[in-house]
């Protein structure tokens, strides 16, 4: 039996996109929102700002992306993008990883929610990954400074700005993705937990939120480690101007004492 080929293209917009009021009556899911297209072709939204597109053209899905507008909260300037192929082949094996293709032996629409769940995580982790990266290499020399026991040189200001940079990077990244919280077509339907277990395992879910969890931790220590040190050598300055103030107190006392 020949497969059957679908296209599939995954993107990551914004920080989150506001699906609420896009409900449509021939929508197939309402979390995530899809639904299909007049051309044939599916659409799934995503509140963790990911968009997949089932055996879609690119102009169809730039019209749709343009469609959404001001609900894309915080755009992205590079936009993270995923591809894949769905081949259908009927059988007992629920999914077989190909080289740049997935092989399934339905595609049903709770397949497709699972397998755009997968791709929506996939990119949201691969956005998380590039921004975790670059705040590495800015908080990499700080952390170098650190060992040799010494705040880094530089302003004040600008280490304020790491630690800051720093802090919004874990807060927007807290619970993002939550592997734990498996998706609502599961509840309905529990014999596809083991499709969905696959696509999990396929695309490396579980050990890529583990190691962006294992950076924040690095970046959030290094943030506190950066802040302390700065409240430290603030008393210390504070100490040495009150001694200051006494000592010029005392002298000017003696002053009027034995001189005047």
């Amino acid at each position: 039996m020949p497969a059957e080929g679908l296209y599939v293209r995954a993107l990551q917009l914004g920080e989150n996109l506001e699906i609420k009021g896009l409900e449509r009556e021939d929508s197939f899911s309402t979390n995530p929102l899809a639904f299909r297209t007049g051309s044939g072709g599916t659409v799934t939204l995503f509140k963790s700002g990911a968009v997949v597109f089932f055996n879609m053209t690119p102009v169809e899905e730039e019209d749709l992306i343009r469609g959404l507008g001001r609900r894309i909260i915080d755009p992205l300037d590079e936009r993270e993008i995923e591809t894949t192929q769905i081949l259908v082949k009927g059988g007992d094996e629920e999914l077989v990883a190909l080289k740049g293709a997935l092989q399934v032996k339905s595609a049903d629409a709770n397949r497709l929610l699972l397998i755009a769940e997968a791709l929506a995580v996939s990119v949201a982790l691969a956005h998380d990954e590039r921004r975790i990266a670059r705040a590495f290499e800015r908080i990499e020399p700080v952390a170098t400074s650190l060992i040799k026991r010494h705040l880094p040189a530089g302003p004040q200001s600008a280490l304020l700005e790491q630690i800051g940079e720093a802090l919004l990077i874990q807060k927007r990244l807290a619970g993002r993705v939550d592997l734990d919280e498996k998706p609502d077509v599961l509840w309905d339907h529990p014999e596809l937990e083991r499709f969905w277990a696959k696509l999990v395992d396929e695309y490396d879910l579980p050990a890529r939120a583990r190691a962006i969890e294992r950076k924040l931790v690095v970046i959030r220590e290094t943030a506190d480690t950066i802040t302390d040190l700065i409240s430290t050598r603030t008393s210390h300055r504070l100490e040495w101007f009150v001694i200051a103030l006494i000592t010029i107190e005392i002298a000017l006392g003696l002053f009027d004492r034995f001189f005047r």
